[in-house]
């Protein structure tokens, strides 16, 4: 028995996706169970003393001639992407000189296959590595935050970011300077959730002024560097936005502002 068993009657050369509409109702109760996904309004309808309603489907598995859900979710075959239609892959390239095409979306608009594996391998840890893709089924590191030791896996909204990246330069590289830092003085690089990065042929202060129009976005501008700074931040942070002057190695040293950048009295003095 296995999690694809019940597929076992659908043609297995083709690639299949649950269909959105009717299994994201079915499946968002059992997403974040920490939560409560009932609102007040309604919980008064589904309580005990209200109205009578279908119980929740329970996901789980019954033996017989073969292993069927007792929920089977629709699934359909995913058709091949015209060529029209198709996003272009984005170039991305690891300071240490690895480069890949990585397409970010797929026909359809959501996160193409295999995506955040690629590129969290481009943003493992100095020193790591490079480790095979696919990336394993289930984290093997003697860290509990890591996928594999040095690699944590990318925090999806990273992939929007670097989406937008791609759509306001074009056809234009962008390489990764930083990405997971086990050590980082910030919890968004531990996190996985920040990469330092340059777009090729942009100038920095470009690329920081792009950084600054995202929200709940961070961006910090480093002078004495090439990179600029993003990292992906709870909804409703708003836009943060610091200035660091350090030398390339030195500790870092804020500043409010920076003459054509960022109005002096503007920049957040606490850094990334």
């Amino acid at each position: 028995m296995n999690e694809t068993a019940w597929l076992s009657g659908i043609d297995r050369f083709h690639r299949l996706r649950l269909a959105p509409a009717p299994t994201l109702s079915l499946i968002g109760r059992y997403q974040h169970p920490w939560e409560n996904h009932t609102p007040e309004w309604r919980a008064f309808f589904e309580g005990r003393y209200g109205f009578e309603r279908a119980p929740a489907p329970v996901l789980t598995w019954r033996l017989g001639a073969t292993f069927e859900p007792l929920l089977a979710l629709p699934v359909v075959v995913t058709r091949p992407c015209p060529r029209w239609k198709a996003p272009r892959p984005l170039m991305v390239m690891r300071y240490a000189g690895e480069s890949e095409y990585v397409p970010l979306f797929d026909c359809d608009g959501a996160i193409a296959p295999e995506v955040i594996d690629r590129l969290s391998v481009l943003a493992r840890a100095p020193e790591t590595p490079r480790p095979a893709i696919p990336l394993p089924l289930t984290p093997d590191s003697p860290r509990p935050d890591e996928w594999l030791p040095g690699l944590k896996l990318l925090d999806p909204r990273l992939v929007w970011v670097l989406g937008e990246i791609q759509g306001a330069f074009p056809n234009k590289p962008v390489v990764i300077m930083s990405g997971y830092r086990p050590d980082a003085h910030t919890s968004f690089h531990k996190r996985g959730k920040a990469l330092d990065l340059y777009v090729d042929g942009v100038p920095t202060e470009e690329l920081y002024a792009f950084c600054r129009t995202l929200h709940d976005v961070g961006c910090g501008f480093y002078p004495n560097n090439r990179f600029i700074h993003f990292d992906v931040r709870p909804f409703g942070t708003g836009k943060v936005t610091w200035v660091d002057v350090a030398e390339p190695g030195a500790p870092s040293r804020y500043v409010d502002g920076w003459p054509g950048v960022l109005p002096a009295g503007t920049a957040w003095l606490g850094g990334g």
